[in-house]
């Protein structure tokens, strides 16, 4: 199955990598490559992640989760910090 990022996901990565990169420019750049990854990983085992809020799928990676949907594609529609309040954030899309 085909993985696409949604352009506020792609914001999203953009988003942790600066600011991870305020401390640690090298440790930003391997934290979005392994949120890239486990995002594009998601081609194999899109079904093995529940759904939760407005039936997306959540995938923890780390500290982050990678909120997702299925279609005829596996779509990322957002990447955030689990401390964040993702159900105010995931209802602004």
């Amino acid at each position: 199955m085909k993985v696409a990022f949604t352009q506020r996901a792609n914001l999203d990565l953009a988003d942790i990598g600066n600011w991870i990169a305020r401390d640690n420019p090298r440790a930003a750049a391997r934290m979005v490559d392994r949120l890239i990854n486990a995002g594009d990983g998601l081609a194999d085992i899109s079904l093995r992640y529940p759904a939760t809020h407005r039936s997306l799928r959540k995938r923890p990676v780390g500290a982050y989760v990678i909120f997702y949907r299925i279609t005829d594609r596996v779509e990322i529609v957002r990447v955030l910090h689990s401390a964040r309040d993702w159900l105010s954030l995931l209802d602004e899309a």
